[in-house]
């Protein structure tokens, strides 16, 4: 239980320094470090976990390193999965806060910015195809027009996210 905790504690503690953008930008990772690397869980246990995760509101990413590290070992990989998953990233931004109020308008800093918001799109990307693939096999109609309904009503329509998922979550009962 020890050796499986601090083995929790170091893959997502990598996950959370190296991570870009954070929640769903993080799921590729988990799924190369859990699936991939570690063999923690087969590619369709991670895809019902994640299906798990969305069920409850919060961060997709902390719910999922909490039930990762509790199949692994048990509450104190449940723990220690949540954290090492959030800390490195908090300890970087009280850390560089200071650094990034302060040369906020230097044109390296800016660059830098600029480029972590491009890896972060590009690990929310690889998230989504990771994501669709386990789909492919039973394709929905009903349900894929309703998450292109969902997109477009938040996305373009500028629907409230929170009416958005509330007719999205009814709809989702009354026709799937």
């Amino acid at each position: 239980m020890i050796e499986a905790t601090l083995q929790i504690l170091l893959s997502f503690g990598r996950i959370g320094l190296f991570s870009l953008g954070g929640g769903n930008a993080m799921l590729k990772l988990i799924q190369e470090e859990c699936v991939e690397s570690r063999g923690w869980l087969t590619t369709a246990e991670f895809s019902s976990l994640l299906g798990v995760t969305y069920v409850f509101p919060g961060l997709t990413a902390v719910k999922l390193s909490a039930l990762i590290g509790l199949k692994v070992a048990g509450v104190p990989g449940m723990v220690a999965g949540v954290l090492a998953l959030n800390l490195p990233g908090l300890l970087m931004a009280v850390v560089l806060y200071g650094v990034i109020t302060r040369y906020q308008d230097a044109v390296w800093l800016r660059k830098v910015l600029l480029g972590m918001q491009y890896g972060a799109l590009a690990l929310l990307a690889a998230a989504l195809w990771a994501l669709a693939r386990p789909l492919a096999g039973t394709l929905s109609l009903t349900a894929a027009g309703l998450a292109i309904a969902l997109f477009v009503s938040v996305a373009l329509l500028d629907l409230s996210p929170f009416v958005g998922i509330l007719v999205f979550a009814v709809a989702c009962v009354l026709l799937l």
